[in-house]
C-alpha cells in the first residue's frame, strides 16, 4: 500500500469516527465523557478490548461500554491514536503516567512502549522512589531498574524523606542489596534500615531479620555500629560473618576530564602537518568497568584550568583559552547546570585571571589565591559563595612566596609551599574557620640537590592530596608532605612512568589516578599497587594540560 493510499484511508476512518458513522460502540470513560468508535479498530490495536469484544462478556453485546479506571482526557489520546497512529500528549511526569497507566489497562502495548522510554528519561532523584514502586506495579523491568539504581546511589539524601520511611520491605531490600549504593561506609546501611524500621517498629522490626541478609557483615566496623546492631537484634549475624566481601560501586567516585589541547590535520603542504587548538572536550571515565563515556563539552575551551565541586555542583574554573591563535588567562567560571546537561557561564568572574596551581578547594569551598609576588602586584584571595554565585575577598599572606608555589588542602586547612622571600623553604597555613594566614614555617628542602622549587613546580610537576598527606610527583619520585607530623619525605620510584600527568584521588575508594600521554594508571592504596589499564580513548594521546577530578557519582548520573 503506497504512503498516499495509507493517508487517505486514516483520513477517511477518521472522518467516519467523527461523523459517527457506522460506529457501533461508545466508550465511556471514568468522568463520563463519551467516545464513538469502530470495535475493529479497537480490537486490532488492543488484546483488551478483542478479548471484550468477542467473548462472552456483557461488553460484547452492549453498544455502551464503560471504563472506569481511565479519565476523559487520557481516553481521547487514546482513542485518537488508535485512528492516527499519532498522539499528543502534555510532556510531564503526570500526564505521560497516566497515559502509561491507561495503555496498561487496555494493552495499546506501543504506547505503553512510548510512555515508558519517555518516563525512563525523565527519572530523577525527586521521583525515583515513586518510579520503582510504578515499574514494580506494572512489570517495566527498565524503569524498575533505572528507579532503583538512582534510588541507591541517592539515598544517603533520600533517607531523610518521607517516601523513603513509606517504603515496603520488598522495595527496601532491592535498594540496600544494590551494589551502587551510594553510601560510605557499610555501617551506613544498617543506619538506614534501622531508620526505616523505627517508622513502624511494631510491624517492620520482623522483617529486619530478612532484610539483614542484604547487609555486606565483613565490611563492618563493629566498634562503629554495635549499638545499631544491638538495636536490630543483629550482633549475632555479625559474628557469623554472612554476607559478601565485595565493597559497593556507588562509594566509588567517577574521573572527569577536561579541557587541555587536541591535535588535528590541518591544510598543509607540508607532510604530517596537524593543528593544535585547545580543547573543550569533556570525558568520564568508569574505574569499575574501565570505560570512557563522553561528557557535556566545555562551553569554552581551556587548558591549565581547575575543576572543582562544591554543594553538589560542577564548576570549570579560570585557566588559559585561546584568541585568534593567542593564549589568555581567563577569570571565567563555567557551571555544569546537570538538568540541561550543560555548562553554562553564569557565575560571576573571579576577581582576576587564574590558573589552576592559583585555586584549590577545602570543606566543599572554592578558594582562589594568589599569594606570589612574582605574578602580581597586589595578592588576591577569595572564596566562592555557591548560594550566591559570587566571589568574596578574604585575608591575603602577610608575607607572599616567592616564585611558583603549590597550593593544597589537608585537615580542611589550606596549605602554600614553596620559598618566602627570604629563601627559606616551607610553607604558610590558611585556617578558614578564623580567615587567616599562619606565620610561615621552614623546613628542611625534601629534595637532595640546590635549594630551587623546578622538582615542585606545578608546571613540571604535578601533586594530589588525600586525607592528610600531599603526593607531589617529580618524574618517577614522589615528594609527600604528612600533615600529622607537618614533615616531608621522599619515595624514589614511587610513580610507574616519568612523563608528565594529571593525578587525581577518590577519598572513599582510596585510589589515585595517574593520567598520562598513553595511558591510565590507577593506585590502590589499600595494597599499595598500581593497575595499568588500558585507556581505550585517544583523548589521553593529548592530556597534557588538562584537569581531572574525581566527582561524586550521583552527579554525573545520566552518563555512567
Amino acid at each position: 500500500m503506497s504512503f498516499e493510499t495509507t493517508r487517505h484511508l486514516i483520513s477517511g476512518l477518521c472522518s467516519l469516527r467523527m461523523s459517527n458513522y457506522l460506529c457501533d460502540v461508545v466508550i465511556i470513560s471514568e468522568d463520563g465523557q463519551r467516545f464513538p468508535a469502530h470495535r475493529i479498530i479497537l480490537a486490532a490495536l488492543s488484546r483488551f478490548f478483542r478479548t471484550m469484544f468477542e467473548g462472552e462478556f456483557l461488553e460484547s453485546k452492549q453498544t455502551d461500554v464503560a471504563i472506569r479506571n481511565i479519565k476523559g482526557a487520557v481516553m481521547k489520546m487514546l482513542i485518537e491514536y488508535a485512528y492516527t497512529g499519532e498522539i499528543e500528549c502534555p510532556a510531564s511526569v503526570e500526564n505521560v503516567l497516566s497515559l502509561y497507566v491507561a495503555a496498561h489497562y487496555v494493552q495499546f502495548e506501543e504506547i505503553f512502549r512510548i510512555c515508558s522510554d519517555w518516563l525512563k528519561g525523565h527519572v530523577d532523584e525527586s521521583n525515583c522512589i515513586s518510579m520503582g514502586i510504578v515499574g514494580a506495579r506494572y512489570g517495566d523491568s527498565d524503569l524498575l531498574r533505572i528507579a532503583d539504581r538512582i534510588t541507591a546511589v541517592t539515598i544517603s539524601v533520600l533517607a531523610e524523606t518521607e517516601d523513603f520511611l513509606l517504603l515496603s520491605a520488598e522495595h527496601l531490600s532491592r535498594i540496600i542489596s544494590h551494589d551502587e549504593l551510594g553510601v560510605t561506609s557499610e555501617d551506613k546501611v544498617l543506619t538506614i534500615l534501622q531508620k526505616w524500621m523505627k517508622h513502624d517498629e511494631e510491624a517492620r522490626r520482623a522483617q529486619v531479620e530478612t532484610l539483614s541478609a542484604f547487609v555486606r557483615f565483613p565490611l563492618l566496623d563493629f566498634k562503629e555500629s554495635s549499638d545499631v546492631l544491638s538495636d536490630l537484634d543483629l550482633v549475632s549475624h555479625y559474628h557469623s560473618s554472612g554476607g559478601s566481601c565485595q565493597r559497593r560501586v556507588g562509594c566509588d567516585g567517577v574521573l572527569l576530564v577536561t579541557g587541555g589541547w587536541e591535535r588535528e590535520e590541518c591544510e598543509s603542504n607540508e607532510a604530517d602537518s596537524v593543528c593544535k587548538y585547545v580543547s573543550n572536550r569533556a570525558m568520564l571515565y568508569e574505574p569499575n568497568s574501565n570505560e570512557w563515556t563522553t561528557f557535556p563539552s566545555l562551553e569554552l575551551g581551556t587548558h591549565s584550568h581547575k575543576i572543582a565541586t562544591s554543594k553538589d555542583v560542577i564548576y570549570s574554573l579560570g585557566g588559559y583559552t585561546q584568541v585568534d591563535s593567542y593564549e589568555n588567562d581567563i577569570d571565567i567560571v563555567q557551571r555544569y547546570d546537570a538538568e540541561r546537561q550543560r555548562w553554562v557561564d553564569d557565575v560571576q568572574r573571579m576577581h582576576c585571571p587564574r590558573i589552576d596551581f592559583e585555586i584549590v578547594c577545602c570543606d566543599d569551598r572554592i578558594y582562589g589565591m594568589t599569594i606570589s609576588k612574582d605574578f602580581v602586584d597586589e595578592m588576591m584571595c577569595e572564596v566562592f559563595d555557591s548560594e550566591k554565585k559570587a566571589w568574596i575577598p578574604i585575608s591575603s599572606p602577610e608575607n607572599a612566596l616567592k616564585g611558583r608555589y603549590i597550593l593544597a588542602s589537608l585537615a580542611n586547612e589550606i596549605l602554600a609551599i614553596g620559598f618566602d622571600l627570604n629563601n627559606q623553604f616551607g610553607y604558610t597555613k590558611y585556617d578558614p574557620l578564623e580567615n587567616r594566614w599562619c606565620n610561615f614555617k621552614s623546613c628542611q628542602y625534601p629534595l637532595p640537590h640546590d635549594k630551587n622549587l623546578t622538582n615542585l613546580d606545578p608546571h613540571y610537576c604535578c601533586y594530589v592530596t588525600t586525607r592528610d598527606r600531599l603526593y607531589i610527583k617529580g618524574g618517577k619520585r614522589a615528594v609527600i608532605f604528612d600533615s600529622r607530623d607537618e614533615q616531608f619525605s621522599v619515595i624514589d620510584g614511587f610513580f610507574p612512568f616519568s612523563s608528565y600527568s594529571k593525578l587525581a584521588y577518590d577519598i572513599e575508594s582510596k585510589r589515585m589516578y595517574a593520567l598520562s600521554d598513553c595511558q591510565i594508571v590507577v593506585y590502590d592504596e589499600r595494597v599499595n599497587r598500581w593497575d595499568h589499564r588500558d585507556h581505550r580513548d585517544h583523548y589521553l594521546k593529548e592530556c597534557c594540560y588538562c584537569d581531572c577530578e574525581v566527582v561524586e557519582r550521583k552527579l554525573v548520573l545520566d552518563f555512567v
